[in-house]
């Protein structure tokens, strides 16, 4: 990946196809989070998240114009997915306590009951 057959034009960047392998990963966390969260808001008339979705893809769209600075779009790519993370996964019903348990590998208070 590294090597004289890498894509793109002499004189660039050889971090291209790391970077574009990286932009790829990070594209598709977040049209997960963002199918997440625009149909949260179809379902509840919530047309601020709508727009938020719409306004965050627009976002990371935009940022790939610095591409020729990669940290430029991949940083802001990935906070951005973070904070997506956490709304979709708020959105859908996750709680920072059940973050704690499964973080700590806990199981929850109730036995199961066996079957009879």
């Amino acid at each position: 990946s590294l090597g004289p057959g890498t894509v793109g034009i002499h004189g660039d960047s050889q971090l291209y196809f790391l970077t574009s392998a990286f932009m790829t990963m990070v594209l598709i966390f977040l049209h997960t989070f963002w199918g997440i969260l625009f149909f949260h808001g179809c379902e509840h008339r919530r047309w601020w998240e709508i727009a938020a979705v719409v306004v965050m893809h627009l976002a990371v769209s935009g940022s790939t114009f610095c591409n020729p600075l990669y940290v430029g779009s991949l940083v802001p790519s990935y906070l951005l997915m973070a904070a997506a993370a956490a709304w979709a996964y708020l959105l859908s019903g996750g709680s920072a306590q059940n973050l704690r348990r499964f973080l700590l590998c806990l199981q929850s208070g109730a036995s199961p009951q066996p079957a009879s």
